[in-house]
């Protein structure tokens, strides 16, 4: 027990700075990829902690790799610190940063003689295009062995899945003319979004049950006398099956072609570069945190459920065993992405659920480190989903 005992006492021994971390991350609000301010008082932090910190790894400029350890199975926590424009942190960013670094140094703490690294991964810009997608792509995560973080939310749930997630602009040229004195000369490029729409609607009668296609006119023309000779629409485009992901992104595609030949016009596609994968939660790792966050003294009972969004902790999980709980900051309901949540995350109930579960997270990678048969469950285990994934 002297390992739990070293975890559960270096925390308690933090808490003041780990909170005041936390509230200033809060207090300035700083949206992807500009994150300047947490990424520098957090690698500042881990530094005096003793960690080595690289910054800037997968060339991005707010992300980091902080290391304790140099031999052994590889622990690496995942910190997210952007936030929303305008609402702030209203996805609770600034509790899973501080979560996860207060995770890494107290598992950093506990380690004594047993062999293992811990690492604190800096993931910036996830409410946008997804920070751990060009981290996976940059190898930052392939000598990672288990990978966590938890989001807060208003239910718990420990085998988290999200949903693949793919985004496309179509983009309609047709020819403006005067709407009013020879409309006929003219090649309407809305009309060809508003066609767009109508077929994608007709077509989700036709589409498994947890897919979600929704979308925006985010060109529309410039004034109601004249033709639009250019509009466009964004979508995105999601499934729990990654591979049936595909067949709805065609079918997708073919409505806006289709709104292009009826309109005389021409179709641009444009897909982003940051697709996201499904998540694969590894159920022996979900399963040890659920038993270390009881352990922890973990309390809110919330009735509440909530749906599945996409997370680039889904990339994560394509190349090494990881997993992505929930965990409640509260028992009312209160939506995500609102400025009632920003107000959430900033209280004392939300920080004494960011050091409980940093605890949990802590003990989680010390049960796993300590244990080689478990170091083997969670790699077998990763192994066969993945192969399961791609058959």
């Amino acid at each position: 027990m002297e390992g739990y005992t070293a975890v559960l006492q270096k925390i308690e021994e933090e808490k003041a700075k780990l909170v005041e971390m936390a509230h200033a991350i809060h207090g300035n609000p700083e949206v992807g990829g500009q994150e300047i301010f947490a990424s520098d008082l957090i690698t500042g932090y881990l530094e005096e902690k003793g960690f080595k910190v690289w910054r800037g790894v997968g060339g991005l400029k707010t992300a980091f790799m902080a290391s304790y350890g140099d031999e052994g199975f590889h622990v690496g926590f995942c910190s997210e610190y952007d936030a929303l424009p305008e609402i702030g942190h209203g996805c609770g960013h600034n509790l899973i940063g501080i979560a996860g670094v207060a995770a890494g140094v107290a598992l950093a703490s506990s380690l004594g003689n047993l062999p293992g690294i811990v690492s604190i991964i800096g993931t910036p810009n996830e409410e946008d295009e997804g920070g751990k997608v060009d981290l996976v792509r940059a190898g930052v995560f392939d000598d990672v062995d288990a990978a966590m973080m938890f989001h807060p939310g208003c239910s718990t749930c420990l085998h988290v899945e999200s949903l693949a997630c793919r985004d496309y602009r179509f983009i309609f040229h047709g020819r403006s003319v005067h709407a009013s004195t020879e409309p006929w000369e003219g090649r309407n490029a809305l009309d060809a979004v508003i066609q767009t729409f109508n077929g994608i609607n007709a077509l989700r009668q036709y589409l498994k049950d947890d897919v979600r296609v929704h979308g925006i006119v985010s060109e529309g023309g410039l004034a109601p006398n004249v033709v639009p000779d250019r509009a466009a629409a964004d979508f995105i485009i999601r499934s729990r099956d990654s591979h049936y992901l595909g067949e709805v992104v065609e079918k997708v595609i073919a409505c806006a072609r289709g709104a292009a030949i009826a309109t005389g016009t021409t179709l641009e596609v444009e897909e982003s570069g940051y697709p996201y994968d499904a998540m694969v939660s590894n159920r022996v790792m979900a399963d040890l945190f659920g038993e270390s966050l009881k352990e922890s003294g973990y309390k809110i009972d919330s009735p509440y459920e909530e749906g599945r969004g996409s997370i680039d902790m889904g990339n994560v999980s394509r190349v090494t065993p990881s997993i992505h709980p929930v965990v409640a900051i509260t028992d009312q309901w209160v939506p995500g992405h609102t400025h009632e949540f920003t107000a959430l995350c900033d209280t004392e109930e939300a920080y004494d659920v960011m050091l409980t579960v940093g605890k949990a997270m802590a003990l989680t990678g010390y049960k796993i480190l300590k244990d080689k048969n478990l170091q083997k469950k969670i790699l077998e285990e990763f192994s066969a989903s993945i192969k399961k994934d791609i058959g």
